[in-house]
């Protein structure tokens, strides 16, 4: 049994709310252009203002009074985030920078079928390779992040997309591991860590029902 997956949703929430970190690539539209121009973020000051790299194109100081509307994209965390706001200045010396007021709202589109939560899970994961321990770093009701500790040499670095595995999982105690088949979607790896992104695949309906209730209690405890 797949488990369901919801679709895209926009959410909107206030200014303050605004986490973005400076090197963040953007896409900035502003008024009265088509294309879009690709920026950073050099730094910002909490609620007041944004700084961002100017555009190098022909004409773009033409865009850049104060008062002119733009619309600022940028993804982060699986997610798209945007808002709208307007030149507050503009500098050639010593960098060539973009002030824009802070954002009074900022609009989300949630790019996984799935919303994550953050959480530590000892388990065990079983491929071609063996058996290893693992940790369950986050998890959705369509899969998750697992990671282990490895060597060098560990002939489970080998792995690849597409690769079946077996993700075993303690998520209440008292109650006996949940196991579930698992699609390798994607690898990240260096010297002593493996991180594997699994999609869950052909669960019972008595494992999709604990995933779904370990989520709706952390979610509601957070």
């Amino acid at each position: 049994m797949q488990a369901e997956a919801i679709p895209a949703q926009a959410r909107r929430s206030a200014g303050v709310s605004l986490s973005i970190g400076t090197g963040t690539r953007l896409l900035l539209n502003f008024s009265g252009m088509r294309e879009n121009l690709s920026s950073e973020l050099i730094g910002l000051y909490p609620y007041e203002f944004l700084i961002f790299k100017m555009p190098l194109i022909p004409g773009i100081r033409n865009k850049l009074l104060p008062g002119e509307g733009v619309t600022v994209r940028y993804m982060q965390g699986g997610s798209i985030f945007g808002f709208s706001t307007c030149i507050l200045n503009h500098v050639l010396k010593p960098a060539s920078l973009v002030f824009v007021e802070y954002p009074e709202f900022v609009e989300q589109l949630d790019l996984r079928q799935h919303r994550r939560v953050d959480c530590l899970l000892p388990g065990k994961v079983h491929c071609r390779h063996g058996e290893y321990r693992c940790v369950l770093a986050d998890l959705s009701p369509g899969g998750g992040k697992v990671v282990l500790d490895v060597k060098a040499s560990d002939p489970v670095k080998s792995l690849g997309v597409g690769d079946m595995l077996i993700l075993r999982l303690g998520l209440f105690a008292g109650k006996g591991d949940v196991s579930v088949s698992c699609l390798l979607k994607n690898i990240a790896q260096d010297a002593s860590r493996l991180q594997l992104g699994v999609q869950f695949r052909d669960m019972g309906e008595d494992e999709c029902c604990q995933i779904r209730d370990y989520l709706e209690q952390v979610s509601t405890a957070v």
